[in-house]
């Protein structure tokens, strides 16, 4: 359609003009947002780790009642780090038991050191407390409630007076488990 007059060629134009930038005028929009959460977690296992390694392998050291002439007093030893005591460190709040094997005896009650020219033995026991009163054995042997610290549990040792045997090393291996 033409129209031929000016003015009113200038208002249908202005009013196109009008209604195109309405159509691209930014109107509020109404956002929308929503809110969730998110679970963050970490799982922290019980766990125990020996402390003392040797060459790649687990080890307590020697518990050593060190050298003597005659059997004829009784020897005690404390186990110390490195040196025949226990060394652990367990998760926070874990239990755990540490139990001592019988040795080449067979018998937590009679253990025994063996060697010498003839194979001869040395009684002796491995006990939880320094007044060498309760015997550490594979059954019930020590129990705890880990801190997350590094725990030292001694071993003490006791050769009581005996028949001195032949001169001579004499020696067994008790195996220490703990479990958790």
């Amino acid at each position: 359609m033409v129209i031929t007059v000016k003015n009113h060629t200038l208002v249908v134009f202005s009013l196109s003009l009008v209604c195109g930038l309405l159509l691209f005028q930014a109107y509020p929009v109404n956002a929308v947002s929503k809110t969730a959460n998110i679970t963050v977690t970490a799982t922290l296992l019980p766990t125990c780790l020996a402390r003392f390694l040797v060459s790649g392998s687990t080890s307590f050291g020697t518990l050593d009642f060190g050298s003597t002439v005659a059997l004829t007093q009784p020897i005690s030893v404390a186990g110390q780090t490195n040196s025949g005591a226990i060394t652990v460190q367990c998760s926070n709040g874990t239990s755990f038991n540490v139990l001592l094997s019988s040795g080449q005896s067979g018998n937590t009650n009679n253990r025994y050191l063996s060697g010498g020219p003839s194979a001869q033995q040395v009684s002796y026991n491995l006990y939880t407390n320094a007044t060498y009163s309760v015997i550490w054995d594979d059954v019930v042997g020590v129990s705890q409630v880990a801190t997350g610290q590094v725990v030292t549990i001694p071993v003490y040792g006791l050769v009581p007076a005996q028949s001195t045997p032949a001169v001579g090393t004499y020696t067994d291996t008790v195996q220490v488990t703990v479990s958790w």
